[in-house]
């Protein structure tokens, strides 16, 4: 069990660590994958690269956007596959900056890290007795989700992290975090008896937050876009509508969490993970609020997203780790 709790605490640095590539824009810092300027261990000077480093990486991208294309394509998604090709920005490699490169290695290696206990988890199960089959399916689908989340990422930074594509890489993230809490609750055979409704409450609150996630990264990625041509400090979020519906539903989740709680308490279903989502949620607005009114401070954008993760791991929690229903 220690060891599933320590897979899923992997997975969570991860998407800190890649949160903060993405403050400090490193996440074009190795412009090839897996390695990095085809090396295991990336350059620390620029001296070490070839002269015409830019225009190599700038054509091996464009072959990766052409497979990743063609695969868009494949799957009906025409559109989104032509926007793409036409959009020759996306060609464009930055000059090396040693930092940025080191940055996203570091996110790479805690990637690969990760994806070691999600292995070793596939093959502990095969160890076990009791819920064999059970065990190794989702290990095995967690291997699997693992290996595509690598995968996109790849096309995240083929594509020069074109907006949509870095959203569904988040929300896999997310998926992978529900997942390795079904895991655990499949190990944990949990005798906790909670009612029904607590149960459909959890599942209406870990869609409402996987939505307010992904409005979340849009309206970063609208507020990059918006950057590349303004200053920081004439930043005013309330001129974006994604971000009314963002602030408004944001209101919605602190009104939700309030409900959770006095269900929870008139109920007498005291659950370690309701404590936790109503101070997450509540701490979040306040970050949320923080961010909103002094043009997105840097070092509260990885806590605002740990936050929003640590409540969506709760209402998973809630869904998942607690087996037995009371009529």
């Amino acid at each position: 069990m220690r060891f599933h709790w320590a897979t899923l605490i992997m997975i969570y640095l991860v998407i800190i660590a890649g949160s903060i590539v993405r403050i400090t824009e490193s996440g074009m810092g190795c412009p090839d994958w897996p390695k990095c300027f085809n090396q295991y261990i990336p350059p620390t000077s620029i001296s070490d690269l070839p002269e015409n480093y830019q225009h190599y990486y700038s054509a091996v991208r464009e072959k990766k956007i052409k497979k990743f294309t063609s695969f868009l394509t494949k799957v009906g998604l025409q559109e989104k596959a032509k926007l793409i090709n036409a959009d020759k920005s996306l060609l464009y490699e930055q000059p090396f900056n040693v930092w940025n490169t080191w940055l996203e290695y570091i996110n790479r290696l805690i990637g690969a890290l990760a994806g070691l206990f999600i292995l070793g988890g596939f093959i502990y199960a095969w160890r076990q007795k009791e819920k064999k089959r059970i065990k190794i399916l989702l290990g095995l689908g967690l291997i699997l989700l693992t290996f595509f989340q690598a995968w996109w990422g790849s096309m995240v930074v083929a594509t020069n992290i074109v907006p949509w594509v870095l959203t569904i890489h988040m929300v896999i993230a997310t998926i992978m975090i529900s997942w390795q809490i079904l895991i655990i609750s499949t190990w944990s055979n949990s005798l906790i008896t909670i009612s029904r409704t607590l149960k459909i409450i959890a599942f209406i609150g870990l869609i409402i937050f996987l939505f307010q996630i992904i409005i979340g990264t849009q309206v970063r990625q609208i507020v990059d876009h918006w950057l590349d041509s303004s200053s920081r400090s004439d930043l005013v979020l309330d001129k974006f509508d994604l971000f009314l519906s963002h602030r408004s539903l944001a209101l919605f989740v602190v009104l939700f969490s309030l409900f959770l709680g006095i269900y929870s308490y008139l109920t007498k279903q005291k659950l370690v993970e309701i404590k936790i989502f109503i101070i997450c949620v509540i701490i979040e607005a306040l970050v949320g609020k923080i961010l909103a009114d002094y043009s997105l401070p840097y070092i509260l954008q990885p806590v605002h997203l740990l936050l929003a993760m640590v409540s969506f791991g709760c209402m998973s929690s809630i869904l998942f780790n607690y087996k037995r229903i009371k009529n």
